[in-house]
């Protein structure tokens, strides 16, 4: 839904860099590290500083949101100016962001994926936040403390921090409170409820089914979760470990758990954001969505009905849910003076004051915790009180793997999902095609 394939340009690009930088013809690794160390310092009053940042947000709240953190920065520092290069998406950013490394001319600061995180990583294109985490300009063990731990750990490759959390959501589960209470219906809590609800309020004329739903990798990897399965790749990054004898009959079962609902006609099957038009319109009566997708809701929905959301219902291995978003990283192809402002720009983004004003205007949650227990949320969640459920799903959150190559499965994870669903191939078939294609694609790193 939100990543891409990396395209064969996109790999060879990195590649390329890689082979500069073996030869002396880009930033090696330890030129990163020994030029990060010297710009941990802070900013010196009488500079001026420029800071390029990268983001996906182009349009609407998220936009505004972002342009009034950026003033607010530049006013309690004015002589750093923060360039903000806004893409229409992720998958353009992530392309503009390969070329950019590729050509020697990365931003200062941007947005990044776990994956690609990883993948810029390995081509020596991102810093290592430890020096500025511990450096004059740092942050505390307070400040370190108060990130969500899960939050603060996705930034970590190989357990050093390379990128701090930025704009973070989970998967939730929406309902129609109205129509639920109508028909006698107690909110679900587990996976089997849930699928005798559905079948409830499903008409049988057609005008209304349970669910509208866009079968994808994160669908099906709670699941698989709930079900019982552990890991999703080997720990060489390898294979699939979702594949193995272990995990496999639970990867079969989320793959084929929809099949007999969307059958019976009690979930339905659709493409794009589709989905949000029938729950708006209360032609389906559920929605499995990212925390993200509240405000669009409530706007189409404008007052009809009253909306609430849970946490994804649990399986007999519990309750479990994915975790989305990005991070920020700081990109090592930048002088040590930008890495400096750079650095004290990412400090701002995700200090509780900006975390507050970011949570308000966008809809996604905190990334301290202070922030969700202090007055500003706590006020708001007394008029909104679904929006705490992605905050408090966070200890059951899981991201199923950095592994760069993972950005291929999650596609052919998704395609084998919808497969299944649908009736278009066999459960069997569409767990064997998906293992062979993903083994393919992490073998090739």
């Amino acid at each position: 839904m939100r990543r891409n394939w990396l395209s064969v340009t996109s790999l060879l690009a990195l590649v390329m860099m890689m082979f500069l930088t073996a030869c002396g013809g880009g930033s090696s690794t330890s030129g990163s590290s020994a030029s990060s160390s010297s710009s941990t310092g802070g900013l010196d009053a009488s500079k001026k500083y420029t800071v390029n940042f990268w983001d996906a947000f182009s349009a609407g709240a998220n936009k505004t949101t972002v342009d009034t953190l950026v003033k607010q920065y530049e006013q309690l520092h004015p002589n750093v100016t923060v360039t903000v290069q806004a893409f229409d998406s992720y998958t353009t950013l992530k392309t503009k962001l390969t070329a950019a490394i590729a050509a020697g001319k990365p931003p200062a600061i941007a947005q990044v994926y776990e994956e690609w995180a990883t993948q810029f990583q390995q081509a020596g294109a991102l810093l290592s936040l430890q020096p500025f985490i511990s450096g004059k300009d740092g942050l505390s063990q307070s400040d370190l403390s108060d990130f969500y731990p899960v939050m603060l750990k996705d930034g970590q490759i190989n357990g050093t921090q390379y990128m701090l959390p930025f704009n973070k959501s989970d998967i939730v589960l929406y309902y129609n409170v109205d129509a639920l209470q109508k028909a006698g219906i107690t909110p679900p809590t587990t996976i089997q409820d849930f699928e005798a609800d559905l079948k409830k309020v499903t008409k049988s004329d057609g005008s209304q089914w349970g669910l509208s739903y866009v079968p994808d990798v994160d669908g099906w990897s709670v699941l698989y979760k709930a079900f019982g399965g552990t890991g999703f790749v080997s720990s060489d990054g390898k294979s699939a470990d979702f594949a193995n004898s272990t995990n496999a009959p639970y990867a079969k079962q989320a793959l084929g758990e929809l099949a007999p609902l969307v059958k019976a006609g009690a979930i339905h099957i659709v493409k794009g954001f589709s989905w949000e038009n029938d729950f708006d319109s209360q032609k389906s009566l559920f929605a499995i969505a990212s925390i993200a997708s509240y405000p669009f809701l409530k706007k189409g929905i404008n007052g009809t009905f009253q909306l609430n959301e849970l946490p994804m219902p649990a399986g007999p291995a519990g309750q479990f849910t994915v975790m989305y978003g990005t991070n920020i990283a700081l990109f090592s192809g930048v002088d040590t003076d930008t890495q400096a402002a750079a650095w004290n720009f990412m400090k701002f983004l995700t200090s509780a004051q900006a975390d507050s004003t970011f949570v308000l205007g966008t809809g996604y949650m905190p990334i301290r915790q202070s922030v969700f227990s202090g007055a500003t949320l706590q006020s708001y969640y007394t008029t909104a009180p679904a929006r705490k459920v992605g905050p408090q799903s966070l200890s059951f959150g899981f991201v199923a793997s950095a592994v760069p190559a993972w950005d291929q499965c999650r596609d052919i994870i998704s395609n084998a999902f919808v497969s299944a669903s649908t009736g278009q191939s066999t459960t069997d078939a569409a767990f064997n095609k998906m293992t062979q294609s993903c083994n393919s694609a992490l073998a090739q790193g």
